[in-house]
């Protein structure tokens, strides 16, 4: 099965979307969409096609908002906006395929949110590892409290 017949939508055109949306990002939109983390994480828990993406949306949230607190300012510009950038392509419910369409609406969302992914990966990995070392380091010093 090509990337197309799973998400409506070429890789390539994911791909424009995503570089579209991206370009509409400004630190105050970070913000925003932080604000609809509840509305967003509902499409990707209850609408099947997005569910395989639920891990991936929760991690995106917590780097959004470590980034936003200055926790972890190391995250590239163009990641945060890119990921950013596909979250409000999800958010949009007029856009290559219609969200209002029955099975398919949100396939084309589910395209652009993997080429988000996949863009930020390795950015994403360091974060993952930067939040287990912060967790391990935060762990040993309540262990030194309790001691």
């Amino acid at each position: 099965m090509t990337e197309e017949r799973k998400t409506g939508i070429s890789e390539a055109e994911a791909a424009e979307q995503a570089r579209k949306y991206a370009g509409k990002v400004s630190e105050e939109t970070v913000g925003e969409m932080v604000e609809k983390e509840g509305k967003l994480k509902g499409f990707f828990r209850h609408i099947s096609v997005l569910q395989k993406y639920w891990k991936d949306v929760c991690e995106v949230f917590s780097l959004l908002k470590d980034w936003m607190a200055g926790r972890y300012p190391v995250i590239p510009w163009t990641v945060v906006a890119t990921l950013v950038g596909a979250l409000l392509y999800v958010l949009s419910p007029l856009d290559l395929i219609p969200d209002f369409i029955p099975v398919v609406g949100f396939t084309d969302d589910a395209g652009v949110f993997a080429v988000a992914l996949s863009f930020a990966g390795a950015d994403l990995a360091k974060y993952r590892e930067w939040k287990r070392q912060r967790a391990e380091t935060i762990d040993a010093e309540w262990h030194e409290v309790d001691a």
